[in-house]
């Protein structure tokens, strides 16, 4: 009875391998990776396909930065600045034909406004200012310079000098004294009395050096 039940077994075991080498070789066993293999070539495929077509955002920055990087394209751009800017600047011209008497007027400047009594940045006269004034402060301290060296300091630590002594001692350098000297009182450099000081009737007011 124990043998007839082994046996059984036995044959019910090679009966079931028997039908799965059958199943492998009918290809029926081989589906599920077949499946998976061609799920993935296309997902490949479509990969490929996404990279050969940018986005248009892409290509928009392409564009963008082909332009940027074009000078062709920027000397173009800038000799269009250039043109609006001449149009507009002869227009504020008065000399010029082409001046816009109420553009003029609508685009001036008025007093306390930012800009007001200087010449536009960038401008030729706005150089030729700026280098006149760097001139006029090294007058400035050339003459506080004179100054230092025309008197002792006093007990309360001031130096003090007399203009017609400085006029003797500056004429020689600049005879621009008297606008020096008010230029410096406003730059608060140097103070005396006085709105004016004049040759030879002035020549006792004390110049009292502040810095």
């Amino acid at each position: 009875m124990t043998k007839g039940w082994k046996h059984l077994e036995q044959e019910e075991l090679q009966d079931y391998r028997s039908n799965s080498l059958d199943t492998e070789d009918s290809g029926y066993g081989e589906d599920t990776e077949d499946g998976l293999d061609t799920d993935n070539n296309i997902q490949e495929i479509r990969s490929v396909v996404r990279i050969k077509h940018p986005m248009a955002s892409y290509k928009n920055k392409n564009l963008k930065l082909s332009k940027n990087y074009n000078p062709v394209y920027n000397l173009k751009e800038r000799w269009e600045g250039w043109a609006d800017e001449h149009v507009i600047v002869q227009k504020l011209n008065p000399f010029s034909e082409e001046f816009d008497y109420e553009l003029a007027m609508a685009t001036r400047l008025h007093k306390g406004d930012k800009g007001y009594g200087h010449p536009k940045e960038g401008t030729k006269t706005a150089e030729r200012a700026k280098r006149a004034e760097g001139h006029i402060h090294r007058e400035m301290r050339d003459m506080c310079f004179i100054i230092r060296t025309m008197a002792q300091p006093q007990r309360d630590g001031k130096i003090q000098v007399t203009f017609g002594d400085l006029f003797e001692r500056y004429v020689h350098i600049s005879d621009k004294v008297v606008g020096i000297l008010l230029r410096a009182r406003k730059h608060g450099m140097l103070d005396f009395e006085g709105e004016m000081l004049w040759q030879g009737r002035d020549d006792a007011v004390l110049i009292t050096l502040l810095e």
